[in-house]
């Protein structure tokens, strides 16, 4: 019988071990674990870079109505002593501090253009206070000086609330610079007849994460009607 020299052994086919497959499988794990809290992390500070860039926005609105309402401070020659003068009323520092101020002020800002006493000397309050809702809000009242009824009251009138994310209010306000040249801060404002030539306003803006330290937004405003205030 003739041989097939061309005739090759042919071996059976190797499978994974046990050990092989339990290997991979593991390697799989690993590999979708890390996968997965990757993603999850990134997904996690994409909500919270989204939710601080929202309260943010909440507090430089508040931030800008102020400045822009503080710059636009009113105080007539001759004014009525006391009527025109700003007035704070200091309630703690840092995060909880909860300040009240007000002045007389020309224009919009912080009431809207739409009010008929924009363009009028009107006055201004600005504090915190809780919504319908029970959350704690920045607040605005306001009301022209002149033609109000002779049983009028400011603190009947009820608040506009701005933003629920402010939840701290710290203001200082000064007149000069100390002996050393620096800004010579007061706590309180007691010339309430008189206009601060800087007044320091600090919001606090709501964090993402409840535990964390609240947001800190900072500005000195400087009014330049405090020279009209203080030569009469």
């Amino acid at each position: 019988m003739p041989v097939n020299r061309d005739c090759r052994r042919i071996s059976p086919k190797k499978g994974f071990t046990l050990l092989e497959v339990l290997l991979a499988v593991t390697i799989l794990s690993i590999v979708s674990t890390v996968t997965f809290m990757t993603f999850s992390a990134a997904t996690t500070a994409w909500q919270r870079g989204t939710a601080l860039v929202d309260r943010l926005h909440h507090g430089d609105f508040v931030m800008n109505q102020l400045v822009m309402a503080l710059r636009s401070a009113y105080y007539p020659e001759g004014g009525v002593r006391g009527e025109y003068g700003f007035q704070h009323i200091d309630s703690g520092d840092g995060p909880g501090a909860e300040d009240e101020i007000s002045w007389v002020k020309l224009g919009g800002a912080l009431i809207g253009g739409q009010e008929a006493y924009a363009g009028t000397p009107h006055r201004v309050r600005f504090f915190l206070d809780d919504n319908e809702n029970g959350n704690r809000s920045a607040a605005v009242v306001s009301w022209r000086l002149d033609g109000q009824p002779d049983d009028f009251d400011p603190d009947a009138l009820p608040p506009v609330f701005l933003s629920t994310r402010v939840q701290g209010f710290n203001c200082r306000a000064a007149w000069k610079l100390d002996a050393e040249g620096e800004i010579d801060w007061e706590d309180e404002w007691t010339e309430t007849n008189r206009i601060p030539s800087m007044v320091e306003i600090t919001l606090y803006i709501q964090p993402v994460v409840e535990k964390d330290p609240p947001v800190e937004l900072k500005r000195i405003v400087g009014l330049r009607v405090a020279e009209v205030a203080w030569s009469q």
